[in-house]
């Protein structure tokens, strides 16, 4: 997994538990041939992390069923967030809460919201590592220290469960282990508010912190849960591998396993009066009332090398600052990453692919593409073709993206290899000398079509 800090430095987990930091500036001699720093907070795969908003704090989520708050200045773990019974699947600082407060989600089903500063309890660790590099000592280095272990002050048990618990109608389909793969608050301002998807459908369920969700009181109730896609409901289901939220916080890109990225509007997430919604809203919703419906998806995304095989396929998104544009960057099966511009004034009719621009088949109505997700021929929203592919730089599967603070791209793939995508007239020099298809600088290029040309790019 891949996150960046506010400078240049990436922090990239490994299956092992390991984290490595890296530096993206374009004038680092070393750049991403020698790591920075190197260190092992968890034994298992590391699944999410999250720099905190004054790069101070590293939080993890791992698959040994915990998360750990580490205080970057030392690499030490100070906090193990610890009431997940599966591995974690993200994890999130809250918004404008100082870097206290924390989500986190898991493959049990349960999403946990965490408060850094009520007291837990002490209790030593597990053995750490704090190098990457073989033992000559036989654990000589490896340290043990004690971790404050915070209770959680909120959890949603189920959160993604489709049929009460209590309920004895068609049993055979009542999971109660739902995987919640991803999480996300809304913009400062409506902190209070998070969403979450799950691995069972493409619905988004909206939730506010501030309510108790208790499991004495039956099947947690949402504040909303958004409509599934049309399509969906008239073929199969297709669960959601990550989320993010643009810049402005007026729309929520889901990434779903039909190789399509929706857009929701935040302000629909909830149809009629809301006043969950409103900006500063102060009045806490104590008690869980009933699940309204929020609209479904507004328009989608796809591409012919966007394909979404697994749930570790992730999404990022470059808000918009200075002269650089919106972009939403989206990992792929496919071998490469994908850059959609999100400007809805790009998104044209010609761009755009719907049912009637399509073949129906007789005998189906799913085309089956190369890696056996179907793409459906009846969409009721416009789905836009207008993202730009980046090729040749991998070999396997592109999971992670992230975007450093200078607008560069970082992808990492299940090849063992990251990688740094820069904009600019270097690049377009460079790709202009048509250098054996970057293989001598062991580069990968941006797709492009037959109307490329330099001076509008």
């Amino acid at each position: 997994m891949l996150t960046t800090t506010a400078n240049s430095l990436i922090a990239i987990g490994d299956d092992e538990g390991g984290i490595r930091l890296l530096d993206s500036a374009k004038e680092d001699k070393q750049g991403f041939s020698t790591a920075y720093l190197t260190f092992r907070p968890h034994g298992n795969a590391i699944m999410d992390l999250e720099f905190s908003s004054d790069d101070l704090l590293l939080a993890t989520a791992a698959g040994d069923q915990t998360s750990l708050i580490l205080d970057m200045n030392t690499q030490k773990p100070i906090y193990c967030l610890s009431n997940h019974v599966s591995s974690v699947k993200r994890v999130q600082f809250q918004p404008a809460s100082n870097n206290r407060v924390v989500a986190t989600c898991s493959r049990d089903g349960n999403v946990n919201i965490w408060d850094l500063r009520c007291k837990g309890y002490d209790q030593p660790a597990m053995q750490l590592r704090c190098s990457l590099a073989p033992d000559s000592d036989n654990g000589a280095g490896v340290q043990s220290q004690k971790l404050k272990y915070p209770p959680p002050v909120n959890t949603i048990h189920g959160a993604h469960v489709s049929v009460p618990r209590t309920s004895t109608a068609e049993p055979q389909t009542a999971r109660a282990d739902v995987t919640v793969t991803s999480l996300a608050f809304l913009p400062p301002g409506r902190e209070n508010l998070f969403v979450t998807a799950s691995e069972a459908n493409a619905c988004v369920k909206l939730w506010d912190l501030r309510t108790a969700y208790n499991v004495r009181r039956g099947r947690p109730t949402p504040v909303s849960t958004t409509r599934e896609p049309e399509c969906h409901k008239r073929h199969r289901a297709f669960g959601v591998t990550s989320m993010v939220m643009s810049g402005d916080g007026s729309r929520l890109y889901t990434l779903c396993r039909d190789a399509s990225v929706y857009a929701y509007s935040t302000s629909h997430l909830i149809v009629g009066s809301a006043p969950e919604l409103a900006l500063n809203n102060t009045r806490p919703r104590r008690t869980g009332g009933p699940d309204k419906e929020g609209l479904g998806p507004l328009y989608g995304f796809r591409h012919p090398r966007l394909q979404v095989s697994t749930f570790y396929v992730k999404t990022a998104i470059r808000p918009a600052r200075d002269d650089r544009c919106e972009l939403l960057a989206v990992g792929s099966s496919d071998n490469c990453a994908i850059i959609f511009p999100t400007d809805e004034k790009l998104l044209t009719k010609s761009s755009s692919k719907n049912s009637s621009d399509l073949p129906t088949p007789r005998s189906r109505l799913v085309r089956r593409t190369s890696s056996g997700v179907g793409r459906f021929m009846d969409d009721t929203v416009p789905i836009y073709q207008t993202g730009t592919a980046l090729v040749g730089a991998h070999k396997k599967e592109v999971s992670a993206v992230s975007w450093t603070e200078r607008g560069e791209l970082i992808t990492v793939s299940d090849d063992y290899s990251a990688r740094c995508w820069r904009e600019g007239p270097e690049a377009r020099d460079l790709r202009a000398r048509d250098e054996n298809d970057g293989r001598r600088w062991d580069c990968g290029w941006a797709d492009m079509s037959d109307s490329y040309d330099d001076d509008d790019e």
